[in-house]
């Protein structure tokens, strides 16, 4: 496993985090196996929010952490997602969700969080200031925004440090090797091409969501079990290409299509960390193997354009 250093977190980060959305689908006791491999494969640190399965991810995820297992693992949480009545970016929403995830882990502290939405209309410096405040009380460490277009971490980054603290030590927006015909959700956040050269410029860590295009890289756009929205969103052309070389150049280094995919997502100019989503053991076990693959320039290259 390799690592990544993000700003204000107290341990480096593996360049693969656990995704915990898909836990209210299995059952504790294979949590808890996947968590053990998952830390057992050097994993470091696992990505959850509090709109995950209603707050069931962060409950499951709480009881193995509760076990003993806190020290063993960081924590990425997320908050202030719109809900049915509107945008929460608000200091109110940021202190309840805290205050929830943190009883639903079982743990006083989260090390990195990140608001998982953004809503333009509110002053960024109103955003800094709220989540300084919990950073001053101790309840999150380091703090992000997830789908934040460039500009306003810019902004939020300038204005953090005209009051001298530390500002976003980290984002959360799409980036992989397919690309995406629409947005999956609405008020997410696609890395361009001119986003990828601020992030290498100003050394963020960017946390790639969705890095696998959601199991498109499994197959999950075709056959009998298709997954509508990742058919309408990832299925053309490009990305037919992009996977098919995938599989090529896996066949050649002796591993599978999704591994090499998502290599591709960390083996960039810029700081970045993959989130990867996993249903079993055996996912687990593949995902910590593709943190070790190095691709080289010209690989990467190839993947993306052919070329």
């Amino acid at each position: 496993m390799r690592y990544e250093t993000v700003p204000g977190v107290p341990r480096p980060v593996s360049k693969l985090t656990l995704g915990s959305m898909i836990l209210p689908k299995l059952t504790q006791s294979e949590v808890d196996a996947m968590l053990d491999a998952w830390v057992g494969g050097g994993g470091t640190m696992v990505d959850t929010a509090r709109v995950y399965g209603g707050g069931e991810s962060e409950k499951m995820l709480g009881a193995w952490l509760g076990a003993g297992n806190r020290e063993r693992l960081m924590i990425l949480g997320k908050g202030c997602h719109h809900d049915e009545n509107g945008h929460r970016v608000t200091a109110e929403a940021l202190r309840l969700d805290v205050e929830q995830s943190l009883e639903a882990l079982e743990t006083d502290h989260i090390e990195l969080y990140l608001l998982h939405r953004d809503d333009p209309a509110v002053p960024v410096g109103e955003v800094v200031d709220w989540l300084q405040e919990q950073r001053e009380v101790g309840t999150i460490g380091a703090f992000g925004g997830s789908n934040w277009e460039v500009e306003r971490v810019r902004a939020a980054n300038e204005y953090a440090a005209g009051k001298g603290i530390d500002g976003f030590a980290a984002t959360s927006n799409y980036f992989g090797l397919a690309t995406a015909n629409e947005d999956m959700w609405p008020g997410v956040v696609l890395m361009s091409e001119a986003d990828k050269e601020w992030f290498a410029e100003s050394g963020t860590v960017n946390f790639a969501w969705s890095s696998l295009g959601r199991g498109y890289f499994a197959g999950k756009a075709e056959g009998p079990d298709v997954d509508a929205d990742v058919a309408r969103v990832y299925v053309n052309e490009a990305n037919a290409g992009r996977r098919a070389r995938a599989e090529e150049l896996g066949r050649k280094r002796g591993l599978s299509g999704v591994q090499i995919a998502g290599a591709y997502a960390i083996n960039q100019p810029f700081a970045a960390i993959a989130l990867v989503g996993a249903a079993n053991l055996d996912e687990v076990r593949a995902s910590t193997e593709a943190a070790d693959i190095e691709l080289t320039e010209a690989e990467v290259r190839w993947l993306e354009t052919g070329v």
